[in-house]
C-alpha cells in the first residue's frame, strides 16, 4: 500500500514539474545613479534608497520589483520627475542568462532621465567613479505618487530589459 501511494505521489510531482513552461528563478536587481554637474535635490521612494542619508554617484543599490517615484534637479535648474517600474520577466525553463543579476543605470540629465547600460558591475562607488563636483547627494523627503500623477502625460518614456528584469521609466520636466 505504501509503495502505491509513493508511486502515485511521485507521478503527480513529475507531471506538475513537466507541465510547467515557466520558472521564476532569477538573479537580483540593482539600480545605480549618475548625474550631470551638481545634483542639488534628489528624492526616490525606493525603500532601499529612501532609507539612506546620501546616494553616491555610480553606486548600485539592491532593489525589489515595484514602482518608484523620483524627483531631482541639477544646479537648481527646473525640477525633473520620473517614475520607474521594475518588473521580473517570465523566463523559460533552463534559460541561464536569467540567473545573473540585472543592473540598471539611471543617468540624471538637466532636463530628462535616461537609462544606460552599466559600464561596470561593481557595488562600490569608489571604483570607476567619474570625477564630478558632487559624488554624493543628500536623499530628500520622498515625493508622492499623487505629485507625479498631477503632472499629466509624461515628457518621455524609456524601457529596457536585462537578465530577467525590465525597467519602464517615464519622466516629466517641470519648467
Amino acid at each position: 500500500m505504501k509503495g502505491k501511494r509513493f508511486l502515485l505521489a511521485a507521478a503527480v510531482l513529475v507531471a506538475v514539474l513537466f507541465s510547467s513552461c515557466y520558472i521564476t528563478v532569477r538573479g537580483d536587481v540593482y539600480i545605480g545613479y549618475g548625474w550631470d554637474n551638481v545634483l542639488t535635490y534628489f528624492s526616490d521612494t525606493n525603500p532601499t534608497i529612501a532609507n539612506l542619508s546620501t546616494v553616491s554617484y555610480n553606486e548600485y543599490y539592491h532593489s525589489q520589483p515595484g514602482t518608484y517615484y523620483v524627483g531631482y534637479n541639477i544646479n537648481f535648474k527646473p525640477m525633473v520627475y520620473f517614475s520607474y517600474t521594475l518588473t521580473p520577466d517570465e523566463d523559460y525553463l533552463f534559460s541561464p542568462s536569467y540567473l545573473y543579476d540585472a543592473y540598471f543605470y539611471i543617468y540624471l540629465h538637466e532636463g530628462y532621465a535616461d537609462i544606460y547600460t552599466p559600464l561596470y558591475r561593481s557595488l562600490s562607488a569608489s571604483k570607476n567613479a567619474k570625477a564630478t563636483e558632487s559624488s554624493s547627494v543628500v536623499v530628500s523627503k520622498p515625493i508622492t505618487q499623487e505629485q507625479i500623477e498631477a503632472l499629466g502625460e509624461p515628457t518621455g518614456v524609456i524601457e529596457k530589459s536585462s537578465n530577467g528584469y525590465t525597467i519602464h521609466l517615464e519622466y516629466w520636466k517641470v519648467e
